[in-house]
């Protein structure tokens, strides 16, 4: 199976002289979030009028990378610059961030390390978006591959990359490209220079830090050149949801689809046509499981089927995505955890829909505190219609009216209030679509330890719809009418209201399989964890025993020591 090198690499943090004590603080931070990987042990020294000795002597030091954050306006002593230069051209890594443009300036010998020459800063700090090239991206470079362009708001260093150097990251400013991300070779070394990083607010960035994060990696020799088999378990039916999977995935550098599965022999040969004749073909799953090239299983069945192939899957020693939801009970899904821990593979639900434009803008405005703290959360969906007569409305097939937009809704909750579960209430009710067995309506409460609320309501039989969510903070709110549509914030500050439309951002739903990419050839964190999903079924499931006991406000099982983990980045 696919796996990373988990060497601790030992780095040294070159720091100090910085007048702006909240930079110093983002330092700290991003030393903790780096040591936090397991991947690296940080030894900091702080550059003072002297200069930092400690690097004279470097060459023949234990060290495997120099990071440098330093922000001090003298030059480092020949001795010392060059003792940094000749760790690098013996086999030792630099990366260098934004500020070290001030040592570079005078330090000749450490720019001819990093391949720049003509630094100029912007005069202040404003929002500039960081694009990674098409040269390196397409590449599959460890310093761009499967990275999405992103926004800081920090100092703009225009630089001059030496014709020799990889510029993997541009941003634009006065009307041309201007490089932000340069990687060369040097001596038997690597050296990287990262433009952005020059305020706190920069640093804090989860972007920047995963850029600053694979940039010592790259420099530390570690190598990504791994491949994935991928077999999609249900390829027919609905939405061409297979074909869907498969495209999604083999967009991503290092993914590809090998197998397809189908219980009908018309549908798995419809992959053939779809995707190619080398795909194989299976009728049935556990003749794909057995399938020494598949790594990664993607199931798209049943929801009361999810668990079954599950386990079977981890038990084969496949990773595994199911499609939403993750399964129908809580027993189901402790069961296909711990069969995933014991095989030590991957899990996780494809909650793709955290990428909508307008769950993404809502979650930046609660994130940096633009409503304050959120006290209530109120979503809805559906509208008067007769459900079809297929197995999604069966409730023995698919769990009943809630498992599916309403797995949605819940995990987009769950990440706007990412806090520990107090209890679950909920209500079903079955009154005019007998033609089914899924219930018409169901209303679902949650509360939270700290008293917060949040409810969904969701069915076939609403005759007048409502808002698609109503969010609550103690210094304004959010509302929108339907997934994809203009947000509207009202904020109440100092006696005044005000009152914003907002246009969604753009809907970026290949970043699961990105994701998932990245967690299985980089080692990088998974953003859709099996625990996170256990929560959404364990809501959907209390709803329905709350229902059948009168409504009472029930645990769920499993809260007292579980840590939310919903701080990925946007």
């Amino acid at each position: 199976m696919p796996k990373t090198d988990t060497t601790q690499h030992q780095v040294l943090l070159l720091t100090g002289g910085g007048r702006d004590p909240l930079r110093e603080s983002a330092i700290t931070a991003l030393v903790a979030s780096l040591e936090a990987t397991g991947r690296f042990a940080t030894s900091v020294v702080s550059i003072t009028a002297n200069g930092a000795p400690a690097l004279a002597n470097l060459p023949e030091s234990n060290f495997d990378a120099v990071l440098v954050l330093a922000d001090h306006p003298d030059a480092l002593p020949t001795a010392h610059a060059g003792g940094l230069a000749k760790f690098v051209e013996s086999g030792g890594g630099l990366v260098a961030v934004h500020s070290a443009a001030k040592l570079l300036e005078a330090s000749q010998s450490l720019a001819n390390v990093l391949g720049v020459r003509n630094l100029s800063p912007s005069p202040s700090a404003f929002d500039y978006r960081v694009r990674f090239t098409p040269q390196a991206r397409d590449a599959g470079h460890s310093l761009a591959v499967r990275c999405d362009d992103f926004t800081v708001c920090d100092t703009m260093l225009t630089v001059e990359a030496e014709p020799d150097a990889l510029v993997f990251a541009v941003g634009h400013i006065d009307g041309r490209d201007t490089p932000l991300g340069i990687a060369r070779p040097h001596g038997d070394g690597q050296a990287v220079f990262l433009a952005p990083g020059g305020t706190s607010k920069a640093l804090a960035n989860p972007n920047l830090r995963r850029m600053i994060e694979r940039s010592l990696r790259h420099v530390c020799g570690e190598s990504f050149e791994k491949t994935i088999g991928v077999g999609i378990i249900g390829y027919g039916g609905a939405f061409g949801m297979g074909k869907l999977h498969a495209e999604a995935l083999s967009a991503q550098h290092g993914c590809e689809t090998v197998a397809v599965c189908d219980a009908d022999p018309d549908r798995a040969a419809q992959a053939k046509t779809e995707l190619g004749d080398s795909i194989k073909t299976y009728t049935k799953y556990q003749d794909l499981l057995a399938d020494d090239h598949v790594d990664l299983v993607i199931l798209i069945l049943p929801h009361n089927l999810h668990a079954e192939v599950c386990i079977a899957a981890s038990q084969a020693g496949k990773h595994v995505v199911t499609e939403k939801p993750f399964c129908l009970t809580l027993e189901e899904a402790d069961a296909m955890i711990a069969a995933s821990d014991e095989a030590g593979t991957m899990l996780s639900c494809f909650h793709n829909r955290r990428w909508d434009g307008d769950f993404r803008q809502m979650l930046s405005l609660i994130r940096a505190g633009e409503i304050g703290d959120i006290f209530h959360a109120d979503a809805a969906t559906g509208g008067w219609e007769m459900p079809n007569n297929w197995w999604r409305a069966s409730k023995e097939v698919s769990g009943g009216v809630l498992y599916d937009w309403g797995a949605h809704y819940v995990d987009w909750l769950l990440n706007f209030m990412p806090k520990r579960i107090e209890s679950v209430s909920g209500i079903l009710q079955k009154h005019t679509w007998h033609n089914t067995s899924n219930e018409d309506y169901a209303l679902v409460t949650i509360r939270f330890e700290d008293g917060t609320t949040a409810t969904l309501e969701q069915g076939q039989l609403a005759a007048i719809p409502r808002a698609g969510w109503r969010i609550l903070g103690t210094q304004g709110g959010l509302t929108n009418a339907h997934p994809g549509a203009q947000v509207t914030l009202v904020k109440h500050q100092d006696g005044t209201r005000s009152e914003a439309k907002l246009d969604t951002w753009e809907p970026n739903w290949h970043s699961y399989y990105q994701n998932v990419a990245n967690h299985l050839i980089m080692d990088e964190p998974l953003i859709v964890t099996a625990q996170q999903s256990r929560r959404v079924i364990g809501i959907l499931e209390l709803a329905e025993q709350s229902h059948e006991q009168g409504g009472k406000p029930l645990p769920l099982a499993g809260e007292d020591s579980y840590t939310p983990d919903y701080a990925w980045p946007l």
